[in-house]
């Protein structure tokens, strides 16, 4: 759905987001030592704002 919606842009995009993904995951679990509802809304942020920046990047 992401190369029929933003082409290649939205796939690289997503991939940039899933890798994000597991190493702020990784960076919470290491720190924290578990999870919380906070650390999972702020991973939300995070991501949304990674996933952004990342389609700014490649359309430029």
């Amino acid at each position: 759905a992401c190369v029929v919606i933003a082409g290649y842009a939205g796939l690289y995009a997503l991939v940039l987001a899933a890798l994000g993904f597991v190493w702020l995951r990784k960076v919470m679990l290491r720190r924290l030592a578990g999870t919380t509802g906070d650390t999972a809304g702020a991973l939300l942020e995070l991501l949304e704002v990674l996933l952004l920046v990342g389609l700014a990047l490649i359309q430029v």
